[in-house]
């Protein structure tokens, strides 16, 4: 598949036209979708069973619970998505990515990181919480972390 841009200046910033043949219809739905789901996500309370959307910003990491996820707040909140971390993995675009096994990490909460014991790296972030990122996703996160300093 081809894609084409054309830029135009007089266009809304806010707008994109797409012009493409039916055939792609169900493709563009499923891309439309995608871009419009990413900012929040929908997890439920533990303590009243409610649902609650919680903008993708306030996250600091999600953290595996078996077949479940915790979803950890900055403020020490959690809540829980019906979900296995590797699911979350569409949302490296939004800066999260898996520091080992068990959690993934939203980078832009990252205050500092140094080497650990055993060539594991420490990332601490703006709440002062330390995570331990293992040898097999410490490249990346060196990587990542050194790209959003620039």
């Amino acid at each position: 598949m081809n894609i084409n841009f054309t830029w135009v200046k007089e266009k809304a910033l806010n707008e994109i036209d797409i012009f493409a043949n039916p055939e792609n219809k169900t493709r563009l739905q499923q891309l439309e979708k995608h871009l419009n789901q990413a900012h929040e996500i929908v997890a439920v309370d533990p303590k009243n069973n409610r649902s609650i959307k919680i903008p993708l910003h306030q996250i600091e990491s999600f953290e595996t619970m078996g077949h479940l996820v915790r979803v950890n707040l900055p403020n020490q909140q959690t809540y829980i998505l019906q979900k296995r971390l590797k699911e979350l993995s569409y949302l490296e675009s939004q800066n999260f990515y898996r520091i080992n096994n068990s959690q993934m990490l939203n980078l832009k909460a990252v205050q500092s990181f140094q080497l650990g014991e055993h060539a594991r790296l420490e990332v601490h972030t703006k709440t002062s919480t330390a995570y331990v990122v293992s040898r097999h996703y410490a490249k990346n996160i060196k990587e990542r972390l050194s790209c959003s300093n620039n």
